[in-house]
This record gives structure tokens, sequence and C-alpha cells, in this order.
């Protein structure tokens, strides 16, 4: 099953073997991966997905999210984790976790049971009761992330997961999303610019530039194309 269908963003890219327009689906239980080598083009994108920017007209929106419809309904299905972190260093991961549950107008008896699960999910549990402000980066992370869950989204887009982590929690926090996806059956769509990050999560990849995908396919063709070295990817002139 499709849970987002865009069309109509694409730019014909001989480069990379695009014949345009190329839809942009995001399937049920996916891992999709946003590749975008510059900020606006991931601002675009994912400010028109999350309601936050109502696209044009001609933009073409057709699925269970169908943004000029059911605003409401696309709201309640997505759980988004930005860049910049929200969380109250002042308040302890429960603090927070409870604070935003109550956002969502979730009960006390869900609420707390649900806080209790999600915490030992993130193997914070035992640091629940301290201050956000005594966390490591990574436990930050995870933690950003549990806070999007509490009102069981279908859906969950994450900007850069990995930004300002070291190689052991960005281990961690790759683990945790595929661990999440796996079990859960959430759907995750992430912006990055890190090839590593698309090729180790990510079933397929979209290529942005601009706000448009130009390029959408499996981590396993682009390393095809490339005669494996998916590190091009990266370089500028790629796009």
């Amino acid at each position: 099953m499709t849970v987002i269908t865009v069309e109509e963003l694409i730019r014909h890219l001989d480069r990379m073997r695009a014949c345009g327009p190329i839809p942009f689906d995001v399937k049920e239980g996916e891992i999709l991966g946003l590749l975008c080598p510059n900020g606006y083009g991931k601002r675009t994108l994912v400010s028109m997905l999350t309601t936050l920017l109502i696209p044009m007209p001609d933009f073409a929106e057709r699925s269970a999210f169908a943004i000029f419809g059911n605003l409401g309904d696309v709201r309640r299905s997505l759980a988004v984790v930005f860049q910049e972190e929200i969380l109250d260093p002042k308040m302890t991961g429960r603090e927070n976790l409870d604070f935003h549950a109550r956002l969502h107008g979730i009960g006390k008896e869900v609420r707390d049971r649900r806080i209790d699960d999600i915490l030992e999910r993130i193997e914070l549990f035992e640091m629940a009761d301290a201050p956000v402000e005594t966390y490591t980066p990574g436990m930050v992370k995870r933690l950003e992330i549990a806070r999007s869950l509490v009102h069981n989204p279908t859906v969950l887009l994450l900007a850069e997961p990995t930004s300002g982590q070291d190689e052991f929690s960005k281990r961690g926090i790759w683990d945790y999303l595929k661990r999440l996806n796996r079990e859960r059956g959430i759907t995750i769509v992430l912006t990055t610019h890190h090839v590593d990050e698309v090729d180790f999560l990510c079933d397929r990849v979209a290529i942005v530039d601009s706000g448009e995908i130009v390029a959408l396919d499996t981590p396993e063709a682009f390393r095809r194309m490339l005669g494996g070295d998916v590190t091009a990817l990266e370089l500028g002139d790629t796009l």
C-alpha cells in the first residue's frame, strides 16, 4: 500500500538516467531516504509533506495523505523529528514525554503505560528521571525520536537524524530506527546528506535538488549505476 504519492515535482536528469516525471511515492512500512545536497530543497519538500507549506494546485498528491482535503488526518498520522532539539533540557526525559503526550490529549493511564514502554524500547528507562541536560547527544536524539512516537503515528519524518553524533551514537540510532521499522511497521522518511546513512537504512533513496525529486531508486541500483562507488552521489556535480 502507498501512504504518500507525489507527482509532477520532477526534473529530467540525464546523468542519473531519470526519465521524468518520476512519481515520488512512499510505500507503507518502508524506509525512504531523501538525499539532499542543500538545506533549501530539503526544507521545501519536507514543509509540503508536513502541511506547513501548501503546494500549488499542480502539485498532485493523491494518497492516504491528501494534503488539501485531510490536513487534520495528515497531522495526526505524522510524527516529525527536527534537526534542532525541541526538548526542554531542564525537564527529565519522562517529563518531556509526558508533556508531549498531554499535547496529544492522551489520558493519564494510557500516557503512563505508553511512556514506560517507549523508555524501555529506547533503553533510557534508567535515565528517565534525570534532566535531559545530563544526557549524551545520542541519548537526546533517541529521546527526540521517542517524543515523536507518543501518539502512535504511522509515518515518521526525520531531519538529519544523526547530525552531530559520533560513530557509536550514530550506529545506535540507525539500529533503533531499523528495529522501530521492523517491529512496529512504521513508515520512515528521513532527510540526510550522508550516503552511508541511506545505504545502511533505506529501502529506497530519492535524490532531491531544489525541492524536486530528480532520481528515485534503491541503494543497490545506485551502486550498480555508479560502478559500486555510491559515495559519488555526494559530489555536488552529481546534481
